[in-house]
Parts: structure tokens; C-alpha cells; sequence
């Protein structure tokens, strides 16, 4: 009897699906998985067959299918593409051997357009595999006495609390920034833009990314500009103003694209000294980066969740997803983390939006809950009666939930500042609020080892580790490694 042999390749009908089409674009290897085994069932495409013809373990292929892998490395999608037959193009690769002269893919006139193209995402790819690499790089250019360690994080001595102050003792003041200067549409960011036809280089970094490299969270959303830190008296001080976080993209991200063509030789490894300062035109447009009237620096919010209880206190840590977040995809960070934003499209200057605690409040219930993100299309939140905004204030006016602010420092690659926060839960507050945890979110997975997330001992042994061994997001990594510092004080209060 002879054995029924499943096709090498999918059926092109399955590539040619609008979701299968999606998957692609957000680089879900998960999905395109799931969507092969669905429709590809009945001619053999089972999860075995996809891992022989990919070179991968069934087990492998398994953890993407169910999002507890996401794929970053490029030969991973160049495996994918060849065992498949998926055409280059829609993984974002360069164009495979296979791909006949006549296919879809079929390179056009405009050849050097689209080599420009290519070429920008390969270095797009490049620089999120190797995400925490570039980072190290980049904090060696500045000097030693603005870095948080080896973190990757740069805060320098006016910007840094000697001791953790509570939250309520921080002010957020609303001023009016001046326009920068630096903006990421200069001649210095050329090479950063590719061509979007032929002799028209992109007028700006995040549209490039719209286009080709888009992850499934890139809204131009109103957001704070960092203006001013002020810990001179009491209360502290943050000056914000209103920027776009396309304005972020624009800048950070270029900058962040930049050292990945100076730093990342053609064999894909990373060296960088100070002479590449010498291929970093654009960041020396920024000579100071804590001279703040230079470029729209956004401010962000990390918070070090903290449970305690009598047998000890833990945290969580989360898993930054691959394709859904424009940075840090594949990195672990503390959570919630969050743009300071407000949560409508039309904010005022007596906005209850305009307040960390609120915007904490927000991410909590994003991060944690799995509800959806408030962004500007609902009706204003009733963070009074509301939950879990009503449960998570009552405790935190009732001393169950403590707030701590570290300082405020920024990422040395991508120039995205952060508060640093602990956020300290009495167990029980922390288990009737969290008692619907959710193991996903919008921007990732809570870490796991594969069965249940994993709760991490707030300790020296665990903390030191986590640094040591795992890529940690640069703001998340200081978080973690000035709560160490102030351990003592953080849990005694």
C-alpha cells in the first residue's frame, strides 16, 4: 500500500489568505503556524511536517503555535521561507534562490528601491536581534558616571534620588517646550531613511517602519516630552510637554538604527569602541542627550510590581513581544511599563490623565487584566468608580499599596526615558485585585517556564542573575537594580 506523502511546500492558496498575509506582516510565526495546520490539515500539514520541512524540533514548532516563542533570529525565517515555499518579500527577507523570475516577488524596474528596502529591514532585523548587544555598545559611549551599572540605562546624579521618596511626593508640571531642534529629518539620517521610490528617500524613520517593519502597537498617540527633572526641594519636579510618539520613533529609533549599521559586521557580529563615534553623525547631532531642548524625549513609567508577603516578597517580569511593540521586542521588562499618555485624544490641561498614578493605574489594567488600552476612543475614565482603578486607589489610600519613585534616567540606545517606580502590594490586595492575571497581553507574555508564570524572589541571588543571563529592557534592568540597592527601605515602609 503506498503511503500518502504530504506536499513539500503550502498549497498557494494558504500564503495568498489575507490573515495568513497579516501574519506575515507582524512577523507572528505563531500564527503563520496556525493558520498552515488549519487550512493545510487535510493535505498533510501537520506540526511534524512543518518542523521537518524547517528544520526545527516538533516541540519548537509547538512553542510558537502557542506564543511561548516568538522568532527574532533571522535564519529562523529564512528556514521558514525555504521549507515552506513562503516568498521572501512577505517575511521581510531578502528574496530566496527558489523564488522563480516570474513570481509575485519578482523584483521591478526599480531595483535599487527595492534593495534599499531590503536592505533596511535586514538591518532592522538585525538591530532587534541584537537589541541588547547595540545596547552595551552604546552605553560605552557616554561616561561612566552617568551609567546605571551595566544596565544600559544613563542617569546621571541630578536626575538619580539618593533615596526612594513616595510618588505623592513627585509634581508633574505642564509647561510649554520649546520646538527641537533635532527631529530625524535631517541629511545626517539619510542612509537611515530608504528609498520609497525612485530618488525619494522616506521624509521620516517611523514611516519606513508603517510600511515595512510595522509592529501591531504603532499609534501616533499624544504623549509627554520630558522638560525638567527637579529634585532640588520638596515636592520633586517633572516638567512635561506634549510630543507624538512618532516623534520618539523618528529620533530614537534612528538613532538606535544608525549603530546597528556602525556596530554589526556582514558576519552579524557586534564590536563597537569609541572610534565609532567617527560613523555616528546623527547622534553627534545630539551632543548632550540630558540637554532636553535639543530633541522630544518621551517619558515613560516602569514599575517593579512587588508582592510581600510573610513568606517573602516576589515579582513578575514580562516578556516584550516580537512584532507587537515597536522596541525592546524579545526583552524582558518589569511590569507595567507605559508611555506617560493621555487616555483621550483631546487632553486638558486639568486632565485627571495627567497624573503617574493614574497613568500606573491604566497599565495595570492593560498589562495585568488583559482590558483594552485606553486610547482616546471610549468615554473618559471614572478612575473613582471604575475598576479596578476604584479598588487599586482604596488600597492604596488604605497603606496596602506603596509607590516608590527610584529617579528618572533614559535607554542609551533609543533615548526613551523612563521613571523608574516599585510598586509594593500587601499579598492579599495583590491577590483580589490580580486574581484574573492574565499569562498575554497586547505587548507580550508574562514569563513562564512553559506551565505557569514564573514568580521571582525580589532577592540579591535572583536580581544579579536576571541581569547577568537574561537581554532585560535597559529601563527595566535599572529598575531592577536600584530597588535592589533600596531593598531594605522599600519593604520596611
Amino acid at each position: 500500500m503506498t503511503r500518502y506523502r504530504p506536499p513539500d511546500y503550502l498549497p498557494r492558496e494558504i500564503p495568498a489568505r489575507p490573515d495568513f498575509a497579516e501574519a506575515c506582516d507582524n512577523r507572528d510565526l505563531g500564527a503563520i503556524f496556525r493558520i498552515s495546520v488549519k487550512w493545510g490539515a487535510s493535505l498533510g500539514f501537520t506540526k511534524s511536517h512543518i518542523a521537518r520541512r524547517c528544520e526545527m524540533s516538533v516541540g519548537r514548532v509547538r512553542d510558537y503555535m502557542e506564543d511561548i516563542k516568538q522568532a527574532q533570529a533571522i535564519d529562523v525565517w529564512e528556514r521558514v521561507s525555504d521549507g515552506l515555499h513562503i516568498p521572501g518579500a512577505m517575511l521581510g527577507i531578502e528574496r530566496r534562490p527558489w523564488e522563480a523570475a516570474d513570481d509575485i516577488t519578482a523584483l521591478p524596474e526599480d531595483h535599487r528601491s527595492v534593495t534599499s528596502q531590503r536592505d533596511w529591514i535586514r538591518t532592522r532585523q538585525l538591530l532587534n536581534r541584537h537589541r541588547a548587544e547595540l545596547t552595551q555598545v552604546a552605553l560605552d559611549l557616554y561616561p561612566e558616571s552617568v551609567r546605571v551599572g551595566r544596565t544600559g540605562f544613563l542617569m546621571p546624579d541630578s536626575w538619580r534620588l539618593g533615596n526612594p521618596v513616595d510618588l505623592s511626593s513627585v509634581d508633574a508640571e505642564l509647561v510649554h517646550p520649546p520646538a527641537p531642534i533635532v527631529t530625524g529629518r535631517h541629511t545626517e539620517t539619510l542612509p537611515l531613511r530608504p528609498l520609497m521610490s525612485p530618488g525619494k528617500h522616506y521624509d521620516s524613520y517611523h514611516r519606513a517602519m508603517r510600511d515595512l517593519d510595522r509592529p501591531r502597537l504603532f499609534d501616533n498617540r499624544i504623549c509627554y516630552r520630558l522638560q525638567d527633572v527637579d529634585w532640588s526641594s520638596e515636592p520633586g519636579r517633572l516638567a512635561l510637554g506634549y510630543m507624538r510618539y512618532f516623534d520618539m520613533i523618528d529620533v530614537g529609533e534612528a538613532l538606535a538604527h544608525e549603530l546597528a549599521l556602525a556596530a554589526i559586521d556582514d558576519q552579524g557580529n557586534v564590536s563597537g569602541d569609541s572610534s565609532l563615534w567617527d560613523r555616528l553623525p546623527f547622534r553627534k547631532l545630539i551632543s548632550d542627550p540630558f540637554d532636553l531642548r535639543t530633541y522630544p524625549l518621551m517619558l515613560s513609567i516602569s514599575t517593579l510590581t512587588i508582592r510581600r508577603s510573610r513568606a517573602g516578597s516576589t515579582f513578575l517580569l514580562l516578556r516584550r513581544g516580537t512584532g507587537k511593540v515597536a522596541i525592546a521586542g524579545g526583552m524582558l521588562s518589569v511590569m507595567p511599563t507605559g508611555v506617560f499618555q493621555p487616555a483621550s485624544i483631546l487632553p486638558t490641561h486639568d486632565t485627571p490623565d495627567f497624573d503617574m498614578w493614574h497613568n500606573m493605574m491604566r497599565e495595570y489594567s492593560e498589562e495585568f487584566l488583559g482590558n483594552p488600552e485606553h486610547d482616546g476612543d471610549g468615554d473618559p475614565i471614572d478612575y473613582e468608580r471604575q475598576e479596578p482603578f476604584r479598588s487599586l486607589n482604596a488600597a492604596r489610600n488604605a497603606g496596602k499599596i506603596r509607590i516608590f519613585c527610584l529617579g528618572v534616567g533614559m535607554d542609551a540606545l533609543n533615548f526613551v526615558s523612563d521613571v523608574l517606580t516599585v510598586a509594593v502590594f500587601d499579598a492579599d490586595i495583590y491577590d483580589d485585585i490580580f486574581n484574573d492575571l492574565v499569562e498575554s497581553n497586547e505587548e507580550g507574555t508574562i514569563a513562564s517556564d512553559g506551565k505557569a508564570a514564573i514568580c521571582y524572589p525580589f532577592d540579591n541571588a535572583t536580581i544579579e542573575r536576571l541581569l547577568a543571563t537574561e537581554p532585560m529592557a535597559p529601563s527595566g534592568a535599572a529598575c531592577l537594580s536600584l530597588a535592589l540597592l533600596h531593598r531594605e527601605s522599600i519593604l520596611s515602609k
